[in-house]
């Protein structure tokens, strides 16, 4: 009877040396939907609003140079942040490019941010962020790296007179208010610099 007591108590303590280590298959299935969903519901409603706003007050300026002077500095700008101009059409005064604007700290910053108010607002523990090792395969911010790669900016220039042009800028693909406004607040400084730089060619 002891012996048999004695292999129980062993046994025991052999199962709680392994647990630990074996995978939490309830998480891991969290984890699972918790990607899936971001993946195809990377929105959150009250965010389109404040985006609404925040394109509002900082998404169009009017500049005091013509139409080419802003297209050129325009382009160069974007270029030299880093990002990439996939399309421009001069005629018709449209921009587009791909790329990350701000410094990858405070992309990083902003992307953790954003995951974890995803989570508080789609219903999901924040804490399913975190990786527990190599039981956690599915890392749910593999989804927003993906959908970094989907961000654009579309960009369009209207001459409203021989001095003086329109441009609108839109962000596609971003969702988080704050890293909109400080996509905002990053490219503006930049063609202004770059206009700047420029006026020395005209």
């Amino acid at each position: 009877m002891t012996r048999l007591v004695t292999v129980a108590l062993l046994s025991l303590s052999l199962v709680g040396c392994v647990s630990p280590l074996m995978p939490d298959t309830n998480r891991m299935m969290k984890r699972m939907q918790l990607g899936q969903q971001l993946a195809k519901e990377p929105d959150v409603p009250a965010w389109y609003t404040q985006r609404e706003q925040i394109t509002q007050t900082l998404g169009d300026r009017v500049f005091d140079k013509d139409f080419n002077r802003v297209f050129d500095s325009l382009t160069v700008a974007v270029a030299s942040m880093g990002m990439t101009v996939d399309n421009m059409e001069r005629q018709s005064g449209y921009i587009a490019a791909h790329g990350q604007l701000l410094p990858p700290e405070r992309t990083k910053q902003l992307r953790a941010e954003e995951l974890n108010a995803w989570c508080k607002a789609k219903g999901y523990d924040p804490a399913l962020l975190q990786s527990r090792g190599q039981y956690d395969m599915i890392d749910p911010e593999m989804f927003t790296a993906m959908q970094q790669q989907q961000r654009t900016l579309t960009i369009s220039l209207v001459k409203q007179s021989d001095k003086q042009t329109k441009v609108k800028l839109r962000f596609n693909g971003v969702y988080y208010p704050p890293m909109v406004e400080d996509s905002y607040k990053a490219i503006w400084p930049g063609l202004d610099k770059q206009i700047f730089m420029d006026k020395g060619t005209d």
